[in-house]
Formats: structure tokens, sequence, C-alpha cells
């Protein structure tokens, strides 16, 4: 058996491998890149669908930072309440939670930031007080001492989700 070495210059070897690395960092930015534009378009379609987000449909921010070598992207909702959404769990009142009834005034505003005064009046057929306002006499609000908020968002799968496809879009950035 007879084997056959050809010598390559090294300086042409050096070369070859530079413009491969060079090739693989471009083609690794812009996948960690599509990968960011992708989780963050998920993430607001997501928010979105889940009803009337869209301040916190807004407030996402997906992020690519570091090197080439050590790269991480990063997802940001700007709103706190988001991370209640992501998971669900009970809110808890102190001693109750006033909550808005819809179709008045009052939606969209908490109790203690109600223009004008209120006052509370416990119905005999019910287990729950309402709050009024003194200046027309209508029902603004009720009392409750939880709500149960149930998971509304899929922030964590849709990373999941692009990053287990991190491969085919880093393959397709590098055949470009």
């Amino acid at each position: 058996m007879r084997i056959v070495v050809d010598r390559v210059p090294a300086k042409k070897v050096k070369a070859n491998f530079k413009g491969t690395s060079q090739q693989w960092k471009r083609a690794l930015t812009a996948a960690a890149n599509m990968a960011a534009s992708m989780i963050e378009e998920e993430a607001k379609a997501d928010i979105t669908a889940a009803g009337n987000f869209g301040e916190l449909a807004d407030s996402v921010h997906v992020s690519v930072s570091g090197s080439t070598g050590n790269m991480a992207i990063s997802m940001r909702v700007g709103d706190p309440r988001a991370a209640l959404f992501e998971t669900g769990g009970v809110i808890e009142g102190r001693p109750l939670l006033w909550l808005p009834l819809s179709g008045t005034d009052a939606e969209g505003t908490r109790a203690s930031d109600y223009p004008g005064a209120l006052f509370s009046v416990q119905p005999k057929n019910s287990d729950h007080p309402l709050l009024f306002s003194m200046a027309d006499k209508l029902p603004k609000y009720f009392g409750i001492e939880s709500v149960t908020i149930p998971k509304k968002f899929h922030l964590a799968d849709i990373q999941k989700s692009v990053m287990a496809n991190f491969r085919e879009i880093f393959d397709a950035q590098l055949k470009k």
C-alpha cells in the first residue's frame, strides 16, 4: 500500500482557514440575529393573541450580545406583569382586591386612583362588597380576596422552539 501526501504551502492553508473562519463568524452572527428576530416576532404575536396586552407586546425586546465565541440571545419584557402571565399564579388582596366593573368609568383605574370619593356597601345577597361613587351613586368596583391568573403567555416555549432549530438557521446562513 502506498500513501501519497501532497505538500501544501502553509500560507495557502492559513489563507483557507482564515477565509473559512470569517465565513463561519458571519454566518453565526447572521443566524443569531435571525433567531433573535424570530423570537421577538413570535413572542409579540403570542402576547397579542392572549388578549388585550398590546402594551406588553410592545415592551418585548430580544437582543444579541457578546462576540462570536461567546454570543448570547436574551429577551426582555419591559413590564413586570409579564412574568405572572408566563407562569400563571394567584394575586392576593390586602385584605381585598378591588376590581373595576366593566362598562363603568372605573375601567382601567385602580380604586385608590379613582377620581372622587368612594363608599363601600355590602349587598345582602352577595359575598362581595361593592364600592360606589359618591358623585353619581353608581357601583364602580367589587371586592374579592384573591384572583387566579391562568398561564397566558408561552415565551419560554418560543425561545426553546426557535433555539432547537438554530442549527438549521445557521446552516442556511452559512450557505449564503
